[in-house]
């Protein structure tokens, strides 16, 4: 059985220093996730370093944490400011996007690219996403993706049942991302020359915490975009 693949590659190009970060996402429809590019896994790796109290996987099975592993090509970055300027251009199948950001914003898209598709049972949620991946969302499109996403999943898993719309599990999937990030970012900062890297999962985390409270109020500005669907369910 053949399988669909893609290729999603970051180049982020540093102004002042002319540093190129380049790395490349690959992906099959089978199971959605990346494989690790590094053959030497050092010790904040392994599963039971700093391991995040909400993990579901066991150190019989799984020597080493899988987002850790995929993490090793940001921790060996050479040293950087996550402030610095750069210019980030990311290259797929169908389209090339380019933007003038901060390293901040671009290793935060990257690395929601990364977290989704490491393995880690607990960003397996995303893997959708990850498939057909937005670079630089805004906050606002995120929600919009997630909020999607997450309906689309609860109507193919329910069809044929009752379906009740409630944005409990999301909120629990955000609180269990929170946890990993926190952890993450406490197992790579004593070993990274750079803060871009730490910086960017608290970017990232930063969305973590306020979507949930986002879809605990009405929703107002996203209902507006579907005022015009109100005549196809009734």
């Amino acid at each position: 059985m053949s399988h669909e693949e893609k290729t999603i590659r970051y180049q982020i190009f540093f102004r002042e220093s002319e540093f190129m970060f380049d790395h490349t996402v690959a992906l099959r429809d089978d199971k959605f996730e990346h494989e690790p590019t590094q053959s030497e896994i050092p010790d904040w790796c392994r599963l039971e370093y700093k391991q995040c109290p909400n993990c579901t996987l066991s150190p019989i099975w799984h020597k080493t944490c899988p987002l850790a592993v995929r993490l090793i090509p940001f921790v060996n970055m050479p040293e950087c400011n996550s402030y610095d300027e750069v210019d980030a251009t990311v290259t797929m199948e169908n389209k090339t996007v380019v933007s003038e950001t901060s390293a901040q914003e671009a290793f935060s898209s990257l690395l929601g690219l990364v977290m989704a598709t490491s393995g880690c049972p607990h960003t397996s949620f995303f893997k959708p996403m990850a498939w057909y991946h937005q670079p630089f969302s805004t906050p606002d499109e995120t929600m919009y993706r997630v909020c999607t996403t997450y309906l689309f999943s609860n109507f193919l898993h329910k069809k044929g049942r009752q379906m009740t719309v409630s944005f409990d599990m999301l909120k629990t999937i955000y609180k269990n991302i929170h946890m990993i990030n926190v952890h993450i970012a406490s197992r790579i900062h004593s070993y990274s020359k750079t803060d871009s890297a730490v910086n960017a999962i608290v970017l990232l985390d930063l969305i973590t915490k306020d979507l949930p409270i986002a879809v605990d109020e009405d929703l107002t500005e996203l209902k507006k975009l579907f005022d015009s669907h109100k005549n196809l369910f009734g």
